[in-house]
């Protein structure tokens, strides 16, 4: 292997950088791995140092005028190119802490040097993050993502810019066919715009043999996700027909019945404002909540009924029922009943809490109904995907806060990781948001903070990590940044994009993110291809379709 240039001695060299001044006829680029061996002054010992480049510069020596580069162009003045790279050091074999001497010779890092430059020795199950500038696979260690070590991982970018959602699904197919529990984990996708993942189980048109390649080249299967089992809300309550326009095929709709609504104490997720503890609005919550679970135990089995034995087919009816508690109030016909559902609230703070709710459950009328439920059950396929992208903001809200309680309930109390399940979320901002108060923003932190030992994983995605409840950004052991703006790369957030990435994070295209993981102390740039699987019914390959009559044969 031929060296690519020597160790500078025109500029200081220390333990963690150094400068490569690059030979004619070679390069090297920001992002690529430089080894160079060097021996220990006084002994015979040998250190490696791998580093990443960081930093690439050329100039003219022997000229100090800045128009003399024509003359040294036109051949009157002489003068000769200088190429230099700075490389910041990832890892010395064995720690000895010693700079590089002046003039080793240093090579671009191959085969098992960058494995080691890398730190892919160390990692017990590697899952292919994607393609490095110079064609490499990157690698993710498993353990920083299914709750050994760590877990939870942080998407964040512009929207339309980043392909947040994109990389999400490229992650979780590597996962699928890379990670060593693979036989017992499984997904479940938001789909919170477009109807766009309801396509991920066909082929794409636009997939070609270059995009094959690159998969091949990570080891990866080119097919569409499969064993994928497709939720959307219904039409109208109690329909059977899935409100998802373009495709009803696969397609199963979901719904809570009144029972479970009552049970589950689910009606907090239908409030999406106030400050909790703070606000008397919670309090009314927590009561009319504790009344309606009492109900569903005295009630009979699949229905809801109320202290006169009426069932609740509805949230109109218990709408009806709350103004008739506040009406035996206000005419003293019954103010103990009044007690039992707002307990000491003040009849202002009732009405606040019904306005609050008859808008609620105007915009939820579908998803809770009657006494049948539509349950979704994670374990049934590998991969879930729920539609809620033409829900409002507080059904989506409603919809997300009661399926992840149940998941996170139901891994509470098997006290189980297996299965695990790896819960994909876009727009995290909004449902946990830093500085506001949100339903289902305990959940969340539940799942951050202790999820990785229940075998809850996170991989959280959003335009804006500095809007983000931090302690959910900061359990996020992988954290990965598309294109951003200029204003938000300054956040505290991504500290970790050290040197110019902050600068490139500004000018990433699609397609282009930085990786950050706790096995590599630097941040590192990749790339993945176009996805096999279809993103939109324009892209989704039409599927040919024998005749029955053929079918014998």
């Amino acid at each position: 292997m031929k060296p690519i240039g020597i160790v500078l001695g025109t500029k200081p060299s220390n333990p963690l950088e150094f400068w490569v001044g690059v030979e004619s006829g070679n390069y090297l680029q920001l992002d690529d791995v430089v080894v160079v061996r060097s021996k220990v002054d006084g002994t015979s010992k040998e250190v490696r140092f791998y580093g990443l480049v960081h930093e690439v510069q050329k100039y003219l020596e022997g000229i100090e005028l800045a128009y003399e580069a024509q003359l040294v162009t036109d051949g009157i003045v002489p003068a000769n190119i200088a190429y230099m790279a700075k490389v910041m050091v990832t890892r010395i074999e064995p720690e000895i802490y010693i700079p590089p001497t002046p003039g080793d010779p240093a090579y671009r890092a191959q085969g098992k040097d960058l494995e080691k430059a890398l730190y892919y020795d160390g990692m017990r199950t590697k899952i292919p993050a994607g393609l490095s500038r110079s064609g490499d696979v990157v690698y993710l260690n498993y353990d920083f993502l299914n709750g050994r070590e760590g877990a939870h991982v942080s998407i964040s970018g512009m929207s339309g810019v980043a392909t947040k959602t994109s990389y999400a699904l490229f992650l979780l197919y590597s996962i699928f066919q890379k990670a060593d529990d693979r036989n017992r984990i499984h997904g479940l996708i938001f789909n919170v715009k477009g109807k766009d993942l309801l396509w991920i189980d066909k082929k794409n048109k636009r997939f070609n043999q270059k995009f094959e390649e690159d998969f091949k080249k990570m080891g990866l299967d080119p097919e569409p996700f499969k064993n994928v089992g497709f939720f959307a809300p219904p039409e109208m309550p109690g329909s059977p027909i899935p409100a998802t326009k373009d495709r009803l095929d696969r397609i199963n709709p979901y719904c809570w019945s009144m029972k479970e609504f009552a049970q589950e104490g689910l009606l907090r997720f239908l409030f999406t404002e106030g400050d909790e503890g703070t606000s008397s609005l919670h309090y009314v919550i927590d009561r009319v909540t504790d009344k309606l679970q009492q109900l569903a135990k005295e009630s009979p089995p699949d229905v809801l009924t109320d202290e006169n034995g009426r069932e609740i087919e509805s949230l109109d009816d218990l709408l009806r029922i709350l103004y008739e508690v506040i009406e035996d109030k206000e005419s003293k016909t019954d103010p103990d009943r009044y007690r039992e559902w707002f307990g000491t609230a003040a009849t202002s703070t009732a009405y606040a809490f019904l306005r609050r709710f008859h808008h609620a459950a105007s915009h939820c009328r579908q998803l809770i109904y009657g006494s049948q439920s539509r349950s979704i059950d994670w374990k049934a396929n590998q991969l879930t995907v729920i539609d809620i992208s033409d829900l409002h903001g507080i059904a989506k809200m409603f919809v997300v806060g009661s399926i992840l309680k149940r998941i996170f309930k139901e891994k509470e109390e098997s006290g189980n990781p297996y299965p695990k399940i790896f819960v994909v979320l876009d727009e995290l901002n909004k449902y946990a948001p830093k500085d506001r108060w949100s339903p289902i923003k305990d959940i969340l932190l539940d799942i951050a903070e202790r999820g990785r030992s229940l075998g809850v994983i996170l991989i959280g995605a959003q335009q804006t990590a500095s809007e983000v409840e931090k302690r959910i950004v900061a359990n996020a052991a992988i954290k990965v940044t598309g294109r951003l703006d200029s204003s938000e790369v300054l956040s505290k957030e991504y500290e970790f994009l050290t040197g110019n990435f902050r600068q490139r994070a500004i000018m990433l295209k699609k397609g282009s993110m930085i990786l950050y993981q706790p096995d590599i102390p630097n941040p590192l740039m990749i790339t993945f291809p176009l996805a096999p699987w279809a993103t939109k019914k324009e892209e989704a390959e039409e599927e040919v379709r024998v005749p029955e009559e053929f079918d014998q044969f």
